[in-house]
């Protein structure tokens, strides 16, 4: 009987790297990732093509050159169960170039962007009998809040390429992922655009990290070269009668205005997750409509007062 791999047997293991690109072998008991949506780019190169002159008609022969691999996922928005307790997703944020504080007396853990390198991962990845490899990993996120659903992250990481190898399916342990908050009026207690409380249908942040593979006559690596934050989200549209409480998003826009987002899910300790955007620039919104209730699609751009300051996540 020919052999096969089930589609559903897959499983991601990720964990921070010592030396930048040396597998440092992530564990099933300690370092998996409870994922959804997993996908591989298993194998992206160049073609380094002879292009020799020949007396006949023929193709040339190449090899492939700058082999790197992509890989992305979904994993759910939840805090840690206790305000201590780092989330299970935090490498994760460190691996696409944010900082992370641990506050004072146990009080939570912050999450900021930053200009500097950081740490970078080792992620395998199980396909069934497959095992892939990644080294050097680096990435972006996007946060997308949808009415009815649970919060997500979904990530992108470009690392290393391997060769894959076979190896039997791990028991991971996911333990420290816990269950989110199904965001709704009863655990959502902000959600304010400036002064203005806004009724959300959907929310989407994308950190939008430009992470381009780079190969050199000596070296390969993946580096953060920069971001441009950006988003959208869909509100239900509250008119233009109240233009003192900035509700005239059409104006708002038209003049480039710059309000604060705030966004706070939860309200029980350990179970907190706040997200503020200190200075978002709204663009030309659409009209969108749902339950017959006309809506407003606003696309967003994130920008920073003083630099790496355009977001901050807070999990408490």
């Amino acid at each position: 009987m020919n052999s096969f791999l089930l589609a559903h047997k897959r499983a991601l293991l990720a964990k921070t790297e010592i030396s930048i690109g040396v597998d440092i072998n992530p564990t099933p008991e300690q370092d998996a990732i409870l994922v959804s949506e997993l996908a591989i780019t298993p194998l992206i190169a160049e073609e380094a093509l002879r292009a020799k002159s020949l007396d006949y008609f023929a193709n040339n022969e190449s090899i492939l050159a700058g082999l790197h691999a992509e890989v992305t996922f979904a994993i759910e928005c939840a805090a840690s169960g206790e305000p201590a307790l780092e989330p299970a997703w935090a490498k994760l944020m460190r691996a696409c170039g944010c900082r992370q504080t641990n506050l004072a007396q146990g009080a939570g853990t912050l999450f900021n962007p930053s200009s500097q390198q950081g740490e970078t991962l080792s992620i395998h990845i199980y396909m069934d009998k497959t095992r892939h490899v990644l080294t050097a990993c680096r990435g972006t996120f996007s946060i997308n809040f949808e009415a009815q659903e649970f919060p997500r992250f979904q990530f992108q990481f470009r690392g290393k390429y391997t060769n894959p190898q076979s190896q039997s399916f791990p028991q991971t342990q996911t333990k420290s992922f816990i269950q989110p908050e199904l965001p709704s009026a009863q655990t959502i207690s902000v959600f304010r655009l400036g002064t203005i409380d806004l009724g959300v249908e959907r929310f989407r942040f994308e950190l939008n990290n430009n992470f381009p593979y780079s190969a050199r006559l000596n070296e390969e690596q993946i580096d953060i070269v920069g971001r441009e934050p950006a988003g959208q989200m869909t509100i239900r549209d509250p008119g233009i009668e109240n233009e003192s409480e900035n509700k005239n998003i059409f104006q708002s826009a038209e003049n480039a205005q710059k309000q604060s987002l705030q966004i706070k899910l939860g309200k029980i300790s350990g179970h907190q997750i706040e997200f503020t955007f200190p200075q978002v620039q709204v663009k030309p919104p659409r009209y969108d409509l749902s339950y017959g209730i006309q809506n407003l699609e606003i696309p967003l751009v994130f920008l920073p007062l003083m630099g790496d300051d355009e977001f901050s996540i807070t999990v408490s």
